[in-house]
């Protein structure tokens, strides 16, 4: 933990980023950085930044990993990959995504079905209840439900089948995950050992900051630019889930965005917020989600 002296020395960079996650990335301040590099892009519906001690051609083939895997995964890209497996049902895809739905099920499994790809006709009717300013119906509910499952789901080799028609995935919940690994990936090859990349709170601290460990503070969800925990991480990957950015606001109340398959409700104010420290960001992501 930082001492109160030194917190006034260090400047604090608050990410608010669209999406379920913020973190507010703590940065030692330093006279001069020559060596390091910080680009910020909006990939994926949110703020992608990297910061490296790297070239820009090494930044930039970073940023171009994370732009494949928002293409291939994009569900509001009509022509997106998996847009084009959710309305043709059956598909031969690249293999991101067969690797991608993989561990989406691997983790569907280890939750107990609390992490599920298949929910995307569940978030469909909670965007039209918005729309329509009501609760859904029991029996909505129950048709709905109906289309998901993650058993529902058959892969063989990059060949992916929804088993019932109107079936849809929703990759959100580990996508930006594997997307910055994909990206941590490049920089590794290329022979960068310091960097940072975040997408949206899915992040990977690879090697050092300009002075020791990457400082991550924890974002109290309930008071916006307030931290609740610093942690200190080398090579790990960070991911939060929460209830606090994105919401559907219904009869004046406030239905977070994550929705329990197993009620197929979505999920109310316990737990608030949930951090996942482990060694790959697709995981953290994933088990953010399910956790």
């Amino acid at each position: 933990m930082l001492r109160p002296d030194s917190m006034k020395k260090i400047p604090v960079i608050i990410l608010i980023v669209g999406g379920v996650l913020t973190f507010l990335l703590i940065f030692p301040r330093l006279d001069k950085e020559p060596s390091y590099i910080t680009q910020t892009q909006i990939i994926m519906a949110t703020e992608v930044t990297i910061k490296a001690k790297a070239s820009s051609e090494d930044i930039k083939k970073a940023f171009e990993a994370i732009r494949k895997i928002d293409y291939l995964m994009n569900d509001y890209n009509p022509e997106s990959e998996i847009s084009l497996l959710n309305r043709e049902g059956k598909r031969e895809v690249s293999p991101e995504l067969a690797e991608v739905v993989d561990r989406a099920i691997h983790f569907s499994r280890i939750t107990e079905g609390a992490f599920d790809i298949t929910v995307l006709p569940l978030v469909r009717l909670w965007q039209r209840m918005e729309k329509e300013k009501r609760p859904p119906t029991s029996e909505e509910l129950k048709d709905t439900l109906s289309l998901v499952g993650y058993e529902k789901i058959k892969v063989d080799n990059n060949i992916l089948l929804l088993e019932k028609e109107g079936m849809g995935l929703d990759v959100g919940g580990i996508a930006k995950g594997y997307a910055v690994d994909k990206a941590i990936d490049v920089l590794r090859k290329r022979g960068v050992k310091n960097a940072l990349v975040n997408a949206g709170g899915d992040l990977y601290c690879l090697g050092e900051a300009p002075q020791g460990k990457w400082k991550i503070g924890i974002q109290n969800p309930r008071k916006m630019g307030e931290i609740i925990e610093v942690i200190e991480v080398k090579d790990r990957a960070v991911a939060t889930s929460g209830d606090y950015l994105r919401y559907y606001m219904i009869w004046g109340k406030r239905f977070g965005h994550i929705i329990n398959p197993d009620t197929v409700w979505t999920v109310q104010d316990n737990p608030m917020s949930v951090t996942i420290v482990c060694s790959n960001v697709t995981d953290a992501d994933a088990l953010a989600t399910g956790v």
